[in-house]
């Protein structure tokens, strides 16, 4: 059940460790951006619930900590779409360097899986706001 999820972050770890920007922080990068890209893979899931059921439905846990709406609004999106995915990823993947094994039990693809990945991810996100913007 969790074999594409462990590849997909096989190759992202491969691919950040490959790139010669700072090597020694390719945990922090690689879970921040597949967490990312799980937010974004969650909120079309919700955007795309939304617009099925057609109904008012919030996307994301609203907050209201400080007096500034956009702060506000930043601090909800993040609760709500990133810091789950950053704890998830952390246990499955990071704790007691889970990575060591899944990197010697699963190929790597030099970066391939973890560039569709992205790829997909984005555009899922993206195509329904052109489709709503060019039709809606």
């Amino acid at each position: 059940m969790f074999g594409l999820y462990y590849r997909i972050w096989v190759d992202a770890i491969v691919s950040e460790r490959s790139k010669k920007i700072e090597k020694r922080n390719w945990k922090l990068f690689s879970l921040i951006s597949i967490s990312l890209l799980q937010g974004i893979n969650l909120f079309t899931f919700f955007y795309w619930m939304k617009a099925a059921v057609n109904r008012n439905l919030p996307l994301f846990m609203p907050v209201g900590i400080f007096n500034a709406k956009p702060l506000n609004g930043f601090i909800s999106v993040v609760i709500t779409f990133v810091i789950p995915f950053v704890i998830l990823n952390y246990l499955v993947i990071f704790s007691n360097n889970q990575y060591e094994r899944l990197m010697d039990e699963y190929p790597n693809q030099n970066g391939r899986l973890y560039r569709k990945y992205v790829l997909y991810s984005t555009g899922l996100f993206i195509v329904p706001i052109i489709i709503k913007k060019l039709f809606f």
